[in-house]
């Protein structure tokens, strides 16, 4: 795919066949700036996106990194810089996506959630073996299906935290978050999160004297409730360092009662078992980026 940056900052689709362009992979993304410049994207190693800026009529590149957050300065040499939108580095990643399988392996994912799956007829070995045999199998299970795409997208990162949290809400909260009001996360490095977040939070009755009173804690997860529900600030250490990141979940009333009083599960599993799900949801909308494949269904009712 070949688009072409305009004037105003927007892109527009070329024809795919067009000459004097550098040699490509079959599958990948190319836009042209201005002076002869271009941003390539191809798979990577990992089925993840890798980009490169270059000039026409030379081989040198140089890598950049492209985040959906984001906008990105690309250098230019003596001729400045030029400005990729947010929209824009979203909308060039979701093309290339669009043409790639989604990341990770199929076995390794469907054996684990192969043995946390509750009730139904066993899964035999070979249709384990099999993608497609393996979601037709699955075809009433959503829940199930939700933990696979969670899992294989976190071990395709190296996430074993993200799986352990799945297998969580897999073996103990399944069915609590599909109906009524959703539970949300937010996370943050510094002792309170963004004002955006906040905004969020005191939509759910939680004022910020409510989050200072909450940090000051010091053990940590500290529950406060309100009257919409509960809100839960715990910690999460950073791999390989003494730094940790904190997690502020808020959770109904209806949801809290059925983990905690119903399913007697501590504070640190309540946390891991939604943050699990919250996991898995999010792997469903980034599996739906992906090139169209055998696995098609809604994300159930949910948000991060």
């Amino acid at each position: 795919m070949i688009f072409e940056l305009m004037s105003k900052g927007t892109i527009v689709r070329l024809p795919d066949d067009r000459t004097g362009l550098p040699e490509r992979k079959e599958v990948h993304v190319m836009l042209l700036l201005p002076f002869n410049r271009y941003i390539l994207g191809t798979p990577g190693i990992r089925r993840t996106d890798e980009w490169v800026l270059g000039k026409l009529g030379s081989e040198e590149t140089k890598e950049v990194f492209l985040y959906d957050s984001r906008a990105v300065v690309l250098a230019l040499g003596d001729n400045g810089s030029v400005t990729l939108s947010r929209d824009v580095v979203a909308n060039l990643r979701s093309h290339l996506f669009s043409q790639m399988p989604p990341p990770g392996e199929h076995l390794p994912a469907a054996l684990i959630v192969r043995s946390l799956m509750a009730g139904g007829a066993p899964v035999d070995d070979e249709v384990v073996k099999s993608e497609q045999a393996f979601f037709e199998a699955l075809d009433k299970d959503e829940m199930s299906r939700m933990a696979y795409w969670g899992i294989r997208f976190a071990l395709s990162r190296g996430d074993y935290g993200a799986v352990t949290r799945v297998k969580t809400w897999l073996k103990n909260a399944m069915g609590v978050f599909e109906d009524g009001v959703p539970p949300k996360a937010w996370f943050s490095l510094t002792d309170l999160p963004g004002r955006k977040d906040i905004t969020e939070m005191e939509s759910y009755s939680f004022t910020l004297d409510d989050l200072q009173r909450m940090h000051s804690q010091s053990s940590r997860p500290v529950v406060l409730y309100s009257k919409t529900g509960y809100l839960i600030l715990a910690e999460q250490p950073v791999d390989n360092t003494e730094t940790a990141f904190r997690i502020w979940m808020y959770l109904p009333v209806q949801i809290w009662n059925e983990l905690r009083e119903k399913r007697k599960l501590s504070i640190r599993e309540i946390v891991a078992a939604t943050w699990g799900y919250l996991d898995a949801l999010e792997a469903v909308v980034e599996r739906g980026r992906y090139a169209s494949g055998l696995q098609h269904f809604s994300p159930v009712n949910g948000t991060r």
